[in-house]
Parts: structure tokens; C-alpha cells; sequence
């Protein structure tokens, strides 16, 4: 599991750099408050990936996901990682069953920088990711897919879905399980969560993130 803390002793040896090139953004990922299942609150949504039903994962139960975006020479990459919490959801306000999970995915093909942010567009199998349950090691693949319009995934700073805000970061997109791209699955899958700017990499591990260093997972 990539947790702050090891985020933040890589960060402060590197300062954000490599020899493969430079992250150029680094965020704190949270909820997002107008998800359309809530409650529970969440930040990554697949239904019928993770069993027959609505199922929600929250970014705010462990706080430790993070999203950086990389600049290898001119190509862009945006990574999310960190551990989720969730699962079927009972129409109640809580989980039929949840569990722990593990998130690691990256977008490498078809990132740009926009005006207030980045989006990706188009598919590509090369955008791809898994979810990881932590209680059974079982491992979903999961891959970025395109809406309607060819968007695949935006992060912007454009207050998305948020009452008299059109400045703060959030995250947007859709995935599947499927390796061409298709849904067959009349359900929601998607990402979408708010995000907090690390200052730089090194700021990381001296503001702590609310005393986050010190984390642990919770059982």
C-alpha cells in the first residue's frame, strides 16, 4: 500500500523528481459530497465489479490516496494510489459487507494539460489500474473508458458537482472491468472525489496532513 507516510519519505529524498522525469502535481484525494449514492460517501464507484449491486469505495475512511501527475519529457501521466474502504452498499446508509482495499491506478495515454487542469481522452488498455482486496488478495482489473463525448477522465479546478464553487479540484471518470473498452453492465462506475494541492513534495511530510503520518489501518 502506498500510504502518506511513504509518500512522504520518498518525496523528501527525491523532492519530486527522477531520472524519469518530474511530478508537477501532487494531491490529497477526498470524498466528493455529490456522489449519486450517498450515504455512504465515496470516491470510487463500481457497481457490479465487486459483486451484484450497488458498491462504493470511501477515499476519507483511511485518508491516504494520493494523486500525482507525472512529466516524463513531454508525456504526461496521472497516477492514483492508496487504500479505499467499502463495498456493497444496503440502501440503509452502510455496507451490506465491506472490506479494505488497495487502488493503484495510472493514466499514460491520451493525458493533457488544460487551462485549469488535466483530462484524458479516448481509450486506450494502457490506462489501467487495480483494486485489491486486502482481506482475500482477490485483484479486479480495472481500465479507463471513455463517455459519450470521448472524455475518459478530467481533473480540473472547476468545482465540479459543488454548490458556489468553481475553483476547488475535482476528479471525474469512468472505468470498466472489460479490456475492450465496453460496459455492459447497466450500473455506475466512476470515479469522483475532491482534492487538496500538497504545496511540494517536501511540505508533505513536515504539514503531516492533519497528522496523517501517523496512520494506521483500522480494522
Amino acid at each position: 500500500m502506498k500510504n502518506i507516510l511513504s509518500y512522504a519519505v520518498i518525496s523528501c529524498a527525491t523532492l519530486g523528481a527522477s531520472a524519469g522525469g518530474l511530478d508537477i502535481g501532487v494531491f490529497q484525494l477526498n470524498d466528493h459530497p455529490g456522489g449519486g449514492e450517498n450515504p455512504p460517501p465515496y470516491g470510487l464507484r463500481l457497481d457490479g465489479i465487486l459483486g451484484a449491486g450497488i458498491a462504493t469505495l470511501s477515499l476519507d475512511f483511511y485518508n491516504d490516496t494520493i494523486l500525482t501527475v507525472h512529466d516524463n519529457g513531454g508525456a504526461l501521466s496521472i497516477n492514483i494510489s492508496g487504500t479505499l474502504y467499502g463495498g456493497l452498499v444496503d440502501n440503509l446508509g452502510g455496507y451490506i459487507s465491506a472490506n479494505t482495499y488497495d487502488v493503484d491506478f495510472t493514466y499514460t495515454v491520451g493525458v493533457n494539460g488544460v487551462s485549469n487542469g488535466w483530462d484524458v481522452n479516448g481509450f486506450d488498455v494502457g490506462n489501467i489500474g487495480t483494486v485489491t482486496n486486502t482481506d482475500t488478495n482477490d485483484v479486479t482489473t480495472i481500465y479507463g473508458k471513455p463517455n459519450d463525448l470521448g472524455l475518459n477522465f478530467a481533473f480540473l479546478a472547476d468545482g465540479h458537482r459543488l454548490d458556489g464553487d468553481n475553483s476547488s479540484w475535482v476528479g471525474r471518470g469512468w472505468v470498466t472491468d472489460q479490456a475492450d473498452g465496453s460496459d455492459p453492465y447497466a450500473g455506475f462506475r466512476d470515479w469522483l472525489f475532491t482534492a487538496t494541492e500538497v504545496p511540494a513534495p517536501g511540505a508533505l511530510a513536515l504539514l503531516g496532513l492533519g497528522g496523517l503520518i501517523s496512520t494506521r489501518r483500522r480494522r
